[in-house]
This record gives C-alpha cells, structure tokens and sequence, in this order.
C-alpha cells in the first residue's frame, strides 16, 4: 500500500467519523478489504494526520457489539490479549473462562509477548495480577503456564510419553498430588508430547485421558487442563467447540463470540468452519448470522467469509 492510498483511508475514515457517510459502512469495508498488518499501520497514519486516536474515535461513533468487534480488530495481537486479561481481572470477582482460553491456549511466544504489553500498557505484572485473583490447583497451573517453559519437541519419545500416562494415571498415589502431578506436564509439555501421552493413555487404559480429567477433577482447573490439551493437539477444532458454546442455546456470548473471530479469523477460520461442520452437522456461518444482527452480524459475516 501507498502512502498516497494510506492517506486516502485514512480522511476517508475520519469524513465517515464527521458525518460524510456511515460510519459502520466504512469500516466493514476497510476490515473485509485489509488484514490485521495493514489496519494497524491505518490506525498508526489516522493519529499521525489528525492527532486523534482511532480508537477513541470509534468509540465515540460506534456502539455495543460492533464497536467491541471493531476495537478489537484494530489491536496487536498482543495489545488485544493484555486488555482482555485485564478486563477478566480488574474490578470485583473474576472471569476464570477468558484466563482459562487465552493463557491455556496461546504459546509461549505470544505469552511473553502478552506480558510484556500488560505491563506497558497497565504499570502491573499479569502474573501477580493472577496469582491475587485465583487460587489453589487453578492458581497453580496459570502460573506455570505464565512462566512460557513449553518444550518445542517435535519428536516425542514413546517410552518416555507412555510412562507419564501411567504417571498421570495413577497421581492418586504420587507424593505430589493428583494437581501437582498433572501441572508439571501439562505446562511444559510440548504439543507432540501432550498428544503422544493422551495416545498412550487410551492405548493402555481403554478411555481418552480427557474423560479421565473430567473424572479427576472439577470446575475451573478442570476446564483449564482439558483446555491445554485439545488446544494443543487440535487447535481448530477446539475453537469450533468455543463457538458453539457462545451461540448456542438461549442468548449470545458475544465476549467468546468476539475473541474467537478476532483471534482467529487470519489464521484458520475456514478450518474452524469445517469442524464446525464436522462436530455439529450445522453451517456456522448460518448459526452466526441466525445469532446476531445488523452491522455486527454484518461485519462478523465479513470475516468469517473474506
């Protein structure tokens, strides 16, 4: 893109902001027509020429649902993580289910990246942020996987992965506990390795480890554990199962909703689209669009099909 088409954008979106056309037409056109790398660089020229931040300008225009969704999009990766956490913690109680799926799910690199702008962007450490609002097993393993020490062993040694399945088999009778026993693998085990042990579980115990987990253990931590693992051995198909879980039944949880497409929509939405599929024997674009409406269902479709 030229400096000639970025300015051209950019007084294009700051008009729509004055009221030179709509503002929500303009920025579905903008998101469907760039990806992520070219709308930073719009926000980045949009203060350069106006001395105003995108951002706030959005705000002041754009409402609910819609301005959720175009914030996001209009945020770094990492930028975009950070508010989120934030947002989980701050104020009174706590949303364990965003921690839950951005810290269970992100890798490391994008972890350490996640940490370094919470602290840029709020002056506070997110693992001591954590570590103040949770507590107990759930406690634990977040900050394990906060600590970024994930192998990156492709190559998984079957012996080895198969003697860890006994071990998380039977960590009933493991001096350190049944928590500790399952927090020392699943923050540090690579992908390969957490797939070759959950193989090896079946093979030797009859059942997936997952329904092991869910016999083990309960609400959050158990959520989290099961989390690391079908995050890590199938990525796709674990963000077609949070989909659901935002549209489905009574009401939308436009949080998940959001965080989903917004995370994932230049990375394997058309996969997620097909384990949808697979999982449900239902279009999830069409489960979408029968779950929200106007310019936010307009712009969600937009991503989702770009």
């Amino acid at each position: 893109m030229t400096d000639s088409d970025l300015a051209k954008i950019v007084e294009e979106l700051r008009n729509s902001m004055k009221g030179l056309g709509t503002v929500e037409e303009t920025v579905i056109r903008i998101i469907k027509q760039f990806p992520l790398v070219t709308r930073l660089k719009i926000k980045e020229q949009y203060k350069i020429t106006y001395g105003r931040e995108l951002q706030d300008d959005f705000k002041s225009e754009l409402g609910g649902n819609f301005y959720e969704l175009t914030s996001g999009l209009f945020k770094n990766i990492y930028e975009y993580d950070a508010d989120q956490c934030h947002r989980a913690i701050e104020g009174l109680g706590t949303n364990e289910d965003t921690l839950i799926e951005i810290i269970g799910t992100r890798p490391k690199w994008l972890l350490n990246g996640i940490k370094v702008q919470y602290k840029k962007l709020y002056n506070r450490d997110l693992e001591e942020d954590v570590k103040n609002d949770t507590s107990g097993d759930f406690q634990q393993l977040l900050i394990s996987l906060l600590q970024c020490a994930r192998s990156d062993n492709e190559k998984p040694d079957v012996e080895t992965c198969s003697k860890i399945a006994e071990e998380l088999h039977d960590s009933e009778n493991n001096k350190l506990g049944i928590g500790q026993t399952y927090n020392k693998y699943v923050a540090n085990c690579s992908a390969s390795e957490l797939m070759m042990i959950a193989r090896e579980f079946h093979k030797k115990y009859g059942k997936s480890l997952m329904k092991e987990i869910n016999e083990k253990f309960s609400g959050d931590i158990k959520k989290l554990i099961q989390t690391v693992f079908y995050s890590n051995i199938s990525p796709s198909e674990y963000f077609a199962t949070r989909i659901r879980e935002s549209i489905k039944g009574v009401g939308t949880d436009e949080k998940i909703l959001n965080r989903v497409i917004i995370t994932r929509n230049e990375i394997d939405i058309k996969i997620i689209i097909q384990y949808y599929k697979l999982l449900y024997s239902e279009d999830m674009i069409k489960d979408i669009q029968d779950d929200t409406s106007g310019d936010y269902k307009t712009l969600l479709t937009a991503l989702i099909t770009k």
